[in-house]
């Protein structure tokens, strides 16, 4: 089943309130992580927001998209970046895409 881009975009904006816990109408697409999202806390033993938004970019990313990742060629800033490389992953990572952004499970946009 193929997910439009438009529906792609609002799952991950439910995601990434649920990460932060704050409601979804309080983001915008230029919305910056560290910034306008800050973590609750920063720990060496507990996952905290920011680390859960980079094992999500890293989960869903292909060969192609991890190495611009890793040589900064491609740096995600904003939720509207968030929301970008979740649309350009699902062409060739659908699944996994799926997976993170729970698209089949996901009722709060049915």
């Amino acid at each position: 089943m193929k997910v439009s881009e438009q529906i792609i975009r609002e799952y991950a904006l439910v995601r990434i309130a649920e990460i932060f816990d704050i409601p979804v109408e309080q983001l915008r697409l230029d919305t910056k992580f560290g910034e306008d999202l800050k973590a609750s806390f920063v720990s060496d033993f507990r996952y905290n927001e920011f680390d859960k938004v980079d094992f999500d970019i890293r989960d869903v990313a292909d060969r192609k998209i991890t190495k611009e990742l890793n040589k900064g060629l491609l740096t995600i800033r904003t939720v509207g970046d968030y929301c970008d490389h979740m649309v350009r992953c699902y062409e060739t990572k659908p699944k996994d895409v799926t997976i993170i952004l729970r698209l089949l499970q996901n009722k709060k946009l049915r």
